[in-house]
Parts: C-alpha cells; structure tokens; sequence
C-alpha cells in the first residue's frame, strides 16, 4: 500500500461560526498548486457543479509580468477550502506570558493528491495561483487562509461573499496612481501620466479646467463639473501612438512639455 504524502506547513488554527476550523499559513507560490484544485463551474446532465469562472489570460499574464518584475512585495492572501483529511498538530512548549489566545499554533499536514482529487480547492485567488505557477521566481512566500469544508455550497456561498464586495471607484484609483512608484499592470501604467496631467489641468491657475474637474479627494460641495474620466480616457488614447496630439511629448525628455492652456485645448 502506497503510503500517503503530505505537504507541511507551520500554521495557526483558529475556529468560526459553528466550529469551523480557519488556518493561516504561507505556502511557496509553486506549491499552491501541488495541494489545491480549481472547481470551475460547468453543467453536468443539468446539474450545476464547481464554481470559478474560465481563466482570464491577459490578467494571469499581468501578475506574472508584476511577479518576474524583480523583488517584489505580493501579501495578497489566496482563500482556500480544506478538506477535513488535513491534520494539524499543536506546538509543544511553554507559550510566552500576555498571550493573546487567538488561534493555535502548530504544523498543518495537507495530502498530496493528482490533479483532479486534491485536498483544498481555491475560493479567492484562482488568476494569481495561475501567475505564481508561471513566474519565474518560484520561492515567492504566499499568505494562505484555508477554511475545513468539502462542502461545495459552502465553497460557493464563500465565493460569492469574498467576490460581492463593491470595487473601488476607477476615480479614486486614478488620483492614486501619481502617487505610486512601483511597477503597475500594463493596464493601470497607461493611466498613470493621464491622471498626472488631469491634475495640472485642475490646478494650474492658468488652466481653463482649474478647480472644475471632479476627482474622489475633492468635497462633493466643490462644484466640479468636468469628469475626470473622461479627460483621462482622451489623454490616454492620445499618448498611446505618435500620431496623438500629446504622443509627441511622450519620453522626449527635454522640458518641452505642454502648457495646462495646450493641455486643456487637446482634451477638449
């Protein structure tokens, strides 16, 4: 008889709702893959079963890109369900005076199956499992939070609770874009310059937008009248060729930048 593998891990061990055992615990980026499954969602004879959405290429390619980057900070935690088959062994020794006793600290043993049989199936995290599986470095220390449940009802009302929860506004991350230094998805690294010069148009006093644009930091009394999504969808359409009114100051590097005045009359 085939003895069984187990992959483990230090971990501590808490418990919710109706003593649910919760686990958090870092695996590899590599690894995460070695004990979970992904549970797409599809039909069977009518009947419904998993619960992920297909795979989305152009987003796992953006994270890996991120990830292969360099040395970088990734503490995103990836939810997983357990299988009750998982074992946990609590720490031996004396624990430090003024504890706070929240969760258990000890070894979590998750078997090793093929592909199709795993253990623990992803719940939140299933594009950057993809791109940790892809990318280059594969030491990368991912947070994990793992809930005991092979129920699949549990899994999805799990799914649905972590994925309803409202995105944040596109304005708000604009204005914050300036203001970040590392390197960005391809997606966002495009809006990065547009939302900078949406800030010069509304602060320049010199500028035909100045104090009329509505951005997420202002008061709603402001009185801002002009998107500041639309100004940067325009600018952004116009650094991306050559041929844009603003792709000739891109990358020049020699001060000769537009005015708020030329600014405002391209954007219009």
């Amino acid at each position: 008889m085939t003895q069984r593998q187990f992959l483990r891990v230090r971990a501590v061990r808490a418990e919710q709702g109706s003593g649910t055992g919760v686990f958090a615990f870092f695996l590899y980026g590599a690894d995460i893959s070695r004990i979970a499954d992904i549970s797409r969602i599809r039909r069977d004879e009518q009947e419904l079963k998993g619960f992920q959405r297909r795979e989305i290429k152009d987003h796992v390619k953006e994270i890996t890109a991120f990830l292969d980057s360099g040395p970088v900070l990734f503490p995103n935690a990836i939810i997983l369900a357990l299988s009750p088959e998982i074992e946990f062994a609590s720490a031996r020794g004396r624990a430090p005076g003024n504890l706070c006793e929240v969760g258990d600290a000890g070894t979590l043993s998750i078997p090793i199956y093929p592909e199709g049989h795993r253990a623990a199936w992803i719940v939140d995290g299933q594009q950057r499992t993809l791109a940790l599986a892809s990318a280059e470095n594969k030491t990368i220390a991912v947070p994990l939070i793992g809930f005991v449940s092979d129920e699949v009802s549990t899994q999805r009302e799990q799914f649905i609770l972590v994925n309803k929860s409202r995105k944040l506004p596109t304005g708000l991350i604009d204005e914050l874009l300036p203001e970040v230094g590392v390197l960005l998805p391809r997606n966002l690294a495009a809006r990065q310059l547009p939302s900078e010069l949406c800030n010069a148009l509304n602060t320049d006093p010199n500028s035909p937008f100045h104090q009329l644009i509505k951005r997420e930091s202002d008061p709603k009394d402001k009185g801002g009248i002009v998107s500041d999504n639309a100004l940067i969808e325009t600018m952004k359409a116009s650094l991306k060729t050559a041929a844009g009114a603003l792709g000739q100051y891109k990358h020049n590097g020699d001060g000769n930048c537009p005015s708020s005045e030329h600014l405002a009359q391209l954007a219009a």
